[in-house]
């Protein structure tokens, strides 16, 4: 599953982060994909239904961001199953 990457940090805090926007069968990674699906949805089966899923998570002062990425890449691999039932 293709996810959208994003490295965030300010002067005290260090985080990454993953988001996708799972539409109906699609995982999406860009909001401009997101916004057009979501008006071709509304105007071909009247839904405008989706979601935003973020994962994000710490990366602390004695690791590197190889070690938070696999601690997300493992937390990732196991919600996505739980996601599919909750999830359009």
């Amino acid at each position: 599953m293709t996810v959208r990457r994003a490295d965030l940090q300010n002067e005290e805090a260090r985080l990454l982060s993953y988001f996708w926007f799972p539409m109906r069968g699609r995982i999406l990674t860009n909001a401009y994909q997101m916004k057009t699906y979501n008006m071709w949805d509304a105007l071909t089966m009247r839904q405008t239904n989706g979601a935003l899923v973020r994962l994000i998570t710490p990366v602390y002062p004695d690791e590197g961001l190889d070690d938070a990425e696999r601690r997300l890449q493992a937390f990732s691999i196991a919600i996505v199953p739980a996601l599919a039932e909750f999830l359009p």
